[in-house]
């Protein structure tokens, strides 16, 4: 038997504690190794808890463990790269929350951090780990619907007048678009398996905060294929994405966040309307096991990668939300 994946936790991040850390207790093939905050109490509370062997003072000190055989970072934004080159640098493996960079030279520079080091870097879409997308993409491959011709998806929600959230500083490069926007983008390039040729996106901007709190693009694929693609932080929650082909489309409910809820795919088709049942799964813990089986091979196994071409799409929706015009990404 493989020995397991050995995490270690840069920071003590809600989504770490919340999300993470308990999907790497129910996997099968990784383990909780070390914890680190910039204030060493937190981390030894949250070692504690989840009964995590080593608790440090500072990232580097965690970096420095030779007992770590990966990196979780789920730092803001703004330190997504920074973080993920450290840690490459001291030979680790990084799974980094998404969206691993908002331009495209970041993303680049962390991922050439990467190969230099020969460790891998996988960006955390956890969605995509999930059996319910397995099933979608079985249903296109079987020419359920005929072509996919157009993605439609959204992920909104709201937040909380006047409460203090990372997502809303623009110093931390919080906004709509990075923080669930990114996830019907990502869905759009799942689908097609492939990058739009262009983009053109519009978004409102909190004066108070300067962040996008709402978001909404196209992006135009290849042969006339085309993705809409919509994020709020204004708006009642929903995240579901939507398949139109030439011959019937899909509709997934929860698709980002099904949490202990089955997968629900709606299968359109003329009068016919059925929906396809996936029973739940934990898709933080598939995503950390996916993980430490692409580790072993040595390569990012499908459906996992690494966010350089993730990044190139953000960056040019929001080049084109602030300069009004249609923007090329080849």
């Amino acid at each position: 038997m493989e020995p397991k994946l050995r995490w270690g936790i840069l920071s003590t991040a809600r989504i770490a504690q919340r999300l993470f850390m308990p999907g790497v207790q129910a996997s099968a093939e990784t383990e909780l190794a070390a914890i680190a905050s910039r204030d060493l109490n937190a981390a030894r509370a949250v070692a504690a808890e989840f009964d995590i062997p080593r608790a440090y003072g500072s990232y580097d000190e965690l970096l420095a463990d030779d007992q770590v055989d990966a990196i979780y970072n789920p730092l803001p934004n703004s330190l997504h790269a920074q973080w993920t080159i450290r840690a490459a640098q001291a030979g680790k493996h990084v799974l980094c929350e998404k969206p691993l960079a908002r331009s495209a030279s970041d993303a680049h520079s962390a991922a050439n951090a990467c190969q230099e080091a020969n460790v891998l870097l996988m960006e955390a879409f956890m969605w995509r780990h999930h059996p319910q997308h397995a099933r979608v993409r079985a249903l296109i491959e079987s020419g359920e619907i005929g072509e996919p011709r157009t993605v439609r998806g959204s992920f909104t929600y709201v937040i909380a007048a006047g409460v203090p959230n990372v997502r809303l500083q623009s110093t931390l490069e919080g906004g709509s678009l990075m923080d669930v926007g990114c996830y019907p983008v990502n869905v759009a390039r799942w689908v097609f398996g492939a990058e739009p040729l262009e983009v053109v996106a519009q978004q409102v901007v909190d004066p108070a905060f300067g962040v996008d709190t709402t978001f909404a693009g196209v992006l135009r694929f290849s042969d006339g294929r085309r993705a809409l693609i919509d994020s709020s932080f204004a708006e009642s929650g929903k995240g579901e994405y939507e398949i139109s082909g030439t011959a019937g489309r899909l509709v997934v409910e929860r698709a980002y966040r099904p949490d202990t809820h089955p997968g629900r795919i709606h299968v359109v088709k003329g009068d016919e309307h059925r929906i396809d049942e996936v029973p739940p799964a934990d898709q933080f813990a598939a995503e950390a096991d996916h993980f430490a089986r692409s580790v072993r091979a040595g390569k990012l196994l499908p459906p996992a990668e690494d966010g350089v071409s993730q990044a190139h799409v953000i960056e040019a929706l929001y080049s084109s939300a602030e300069s009004g015009r249609v923007v090329s990404l080849t």
